[in-house]
């Protein structure tokens, strides 16, 4: 490869090197240098870019969507106080003057989005949602709202204008809990929507290490379409990884591939060697670590310190009595609500299924549910009639490691049950088996017998609780997992149980099985 000196041709061979980091490229065992890569005489700053110019440039966007979003909320609340009070159409110019009334409460709210830090903490996450922001959300609509009640009765004072009342109020601060995070969502979407080329627009983060670590990272990342793993670094790659370069390039790596994260796995270099290197990109590139021991950690683990000394902590359950009441009244309510609501869909899909293949509408198989013991879990048929039979003539063709058999062209699926099988709408009938108390909305996948009888050990907590509908699998992966991490995912999800987790895996289930990666 030819190098350029220009800086224009410097970036095109660098993304080129990076583009090898694909899913499609073979591993190398080979690792070409920096110096290789870019222009010997091109060493740039990365600390040129000032952290807060650069904060601000990528904050603007969504703060003007938050305003947006915002206004709606406002015009909605109103819209529906209006349908409430059974005010007539001729009391269009009265609604118009009440939205430039209480037009304060946006601008007042979007002050409390920032002062509540809702626009760094979100560049400090490696993976964007709106889930962790909402208690943030609650509160700065709160606050907001409060200050908004101040401004009016003071403006009503000096001036004699109207005052707001508390219940519009409290409407728009309840309609923002929801337009913000929509607009969020709708913003980030189109943000790291597919681009012409096919090329995925989003996060751009190179990784410090080589190794499975960094294969794991890749696979983690494959399910979010807002993270390009541009790819890795290491002094000395294990054997069989691709590298672009060394720990001591990546301040110029960082400019020349326009990253926006380094995220740092594991290396056989010394520490302080890489931290030498870190602490030159601090305040210009977001910096994340992956901690050993990442296996007993989850997102309710919380950072200390002991005079100084930066520590995590492992966070147990807290499935206490009355926690254990709420998630079983959670059940049987979103098992209800979710039978009424879904029944049309599930007549639809009984015809569908009718008129593709014969036999009965719904499969039955005994799986292993909580304390062990056998149940009987019921789904949509999408294979042909006595396909359980022919699995052992399939095994060869296995696609998952374990104990567990999936095929992603399995012969036995006839092509409507293809379709529910991605879309998962096959499970509907397992709200049955929620109501009956089998299973839970949130938990971990039963599995069979022949499958259960490999799971012993720490694994084993699994059958501690309800095996679930949806769970740490679904938003993890699916059957993209090795068996090692989902029974890792199990146990994680049983020792760290928290009813803010089940409320975090319910919200983003429906975005995974939108995606329909890993499901076949």
């Amino acid at each position: 490869m030819t190098i350029r000196t220009d800086d224009q041709s410097t970036r095109s061979d660098v993304r080129g090197q990076s583009q090898a980091f694909g899913p499609s490229a073979a591993p190398t065992t080979t690792r070409r240098s920096a110096d290789e890569i870019l222009s010997p005489g091109l060493h740039p700053v990365v600390g040129s870019d000032p952290a807060g110019r650069r904060s601000f440039r990528r904050a603007w966007p969504i703060v003007v969507v938050d305003l947006v979003s915002l206004v709606a909320s406002l015009v909605l609340a109103l819209l529906i106080l209006a349908v409430i009070s059974h005010i007539s159409g001729n009391s269009l110019n009265r609604f118009w003057r009440n939205v430039v009334q209480d037009i304060d409460f946006p601008f007042v709210a979007l002050a409390m989005l920032g002062v509540y830090g809702l626009y760094r903490q979100r560049y400090r996450r490696l993976r964007h949602g709106s889930f962790g922001d909402l208690g943030s959300l609650v509160n700065a609509m709160a606050v907001g709202g409060i200050i908004t009640l101040g401004i009016s009765s003071l403006q009503h004072r000096l001036t004699g204008s109207a005052e707001i009342s508390p219940a519009p109020l409290f409407m728009m601060a309840l309609c923002a809990v929801a337009t913000v995070p929509a607009g969020r969502a709708l913003w980030w979407w189109l943000r790291t929507g597919r681009a012409r080329d096919g090329k995925r627009r989003g996060s751009r983060v190179l990784v410090v290490g080589s190794g499975m670590m960094v294969e794991r990272i890749r696979n983690y990342f494959a399910d979010d379409s807002g993270i390009q793993l541009v790819g890795s670094v290491d002094d000395n790659p294990v054997p069989g990884s691709s590298s672009i370069g060394s720990i001591a390039d990546v301040s110029r790596l960082c400019v020349e591939l326009d990253i926006d994260r380094v995220l740092i796995g594991f290396s056989q270099t010394h520490p302080s060697e890489t931290l030498e290197q870190l602490r030159t990109l601090q305040g210009s590139v977001a910096i994340s670590i992956v901690p050993r021991y990442f296996e007993l950690l989850s997102w309710r683990s919380q950072v200390d310190d002991i005079c100084g000394l930066p520590v995590i902590d492992v966070a147990p359950a807290q499935l206490s009595p009355a926690a254990a009441f709420i998630k079983r009244a959670l059940d049987v309510v979103g098992a209800l609500v979710g039978l009424v609501l879904l029944a049309p869909v599930a007549a639809i899909i009984a015809i569908g299924i009718k008129l593709s293949s014969p036999g009965p509408l719904l499969f039955r198989q005994q799986r292993v549910g909580r304390d062990g013991r056998g149940f009987t879990m019921y789904k949509f048929r999408t294979m042909k009639v006595g396909a359980e039979s022919e699995r052992d003539n399939l095994t060869v063709f296995n696609e998952v490691d374990g104990p567990t058999f999936k095929m992603r062209r399995d012969p036995r699926i006839f092509p409507f049950g293809g379709f529910l099988r991605r879309t998962s709408l096959d499970e509907i009938p397992q709200l049955y088996n929620v109501l009956r108390g089998d299973m839970a909305l949130v938990g971990p996948r039963p599995f069979i017998a022949s499958e259960s009888e490999h799971i012993h050990g720490w694994a084993a907590r699994r059958f501690e609780v309800r095996p679930g509908l949806t769970g740490l699998w679904q938003i993890s992966g699916r059957n993209h997992l090795s068996f090692d991490e989902l029974r890792q995912l199990d146990y994680l999800y049983v020792a760290s149980w928290s009813m803010w987790w089940d409320l975090r895996i319910l919200w983003h289930t429906p975005a995974s099985v939108l995606r329909s990666r890993g499901a076949y």
